[in-house]
């Protein structure tokens, strides 16, 4: 609707610090010493031509089809079968990185109802209640879709600052951080080549094939060591390797300070005890 505005302030209440995070391949780096990371593999798999049935508008399509271009590590053509019809899809191959979910129903970040690294938390974070891998044709149902989630305390009356005018995010810091965000994901491309290199002719089983991703779709995301993507990172000279050594050595801090943790149970502390040990054997310790 013309002339309509839509607001929005973060209350700090904690609430939606209810999982761990996923981000970008280049922003667990940054947080290595925060999280715990496994390399995440997902399929998203979308119509090629617009279908009224599926989108309200061809600019939603669009605009959500520019962005899973600019995610993607791999793009392929798929011919599936829906309401008796063959319907051409195409699978996007999605890489990042997601934090190892050591306090369940919470952020590991997240202190007494307040977030320990505000100032340097990830940008999903930062572009909360939207997400700035979703266009802005779908802010408005996305906002929705936030506000009503039980035990959320937002704001979003009139005191609150307008985040959507005329069903464009016009936020400030919501817009920087989803052009950073977008900035980081081009950084990231020649990275999730050079992995996508790698699964291509991996043997060990530390990295699954793309075609085993696609197959394993229906069933959720796959995941890997990070260890391996930060050693590809530094084989294909995206990363000089005493970079990558001191990754590994905080990554390897950062596990044992979790397995120390009174909150962590004792099958997660089996599964990072094993991380530990492979992250001493890339280590040579």
């Amino acid at each position: 609707m013309p002339g309509s505005v839509r607001r929005f302030a973060c209350t700090r209440c904690g609430k939606c610090c209810n999982r761990a995070p996923e981000v970008e391949l280049s922003e667990a780096a940054a947080l290595s010493d925060v999280f715990v990371f496994r390399l995440m593999f997902r399929v998203y798999r979308f119509p090629r031509e617009f279908d009224p049935e599926r989108f309200e508008t061809a600019q939603d399509f669009y605009a959500r089809k520019r962005l899973l271009n600019a995610h993607a590590a791999r793009v392929s053509r798929k011919k599936l079968m829906r309401d008796g019809r063959a319907i051409d899809y195409v699978d996007y191959l999605m890489m990042s990185a997601l934090s190892v979910d050591t306090t369940p129903g919470s952020c590991a970040a997240l202190h007494s109802s307040n977030c320990s690294i505000y100032e340097r938390r990830p940008l999903a974070c930062r572009t909360v209640p939207f997400h700035y891998s979703r266009s802005d044709a779908s802010a408005e149902h996305d906002l929705d879709l936030f506000l009503a989630t039980p035990g959320y305390h937002c704001n979003d009356g009139e005191s609150a600052p307008i985040v959507i005018e005329n069903g464009t995010i016009v936020d400030p810091s919501a817009r920087a951080a989803r052009k950073e965000a977008l900035a980081i994901v081009e950084r990231d491309v020649p990275w999730k080549r050079a992995i996508l290199r790698a699964m291509k002719i991996s043997t060990d089983g530390s990295l699954p094939r793309p075609e085993d991703v696609e197959a394993h779709a229906a069933f959720g995301a796959m995941t890997t060591s990070m260890r391996v993507a930060w050693q590809i990172a530094s084989e294909a000279g995206l990363m000089r390797p005493e970079e990558c050594a001191e990754l590994l050595k905080t990554q390897l801090a950062t596990i044992d300070r979790e397995i120390n943790s009174d909150l962590v149970t004792g099958d997660e502390r089996q599964t990072l005890g094993e991380m530990k040990a492979e992250y001493w054997r890339a280590l040579g310790a």
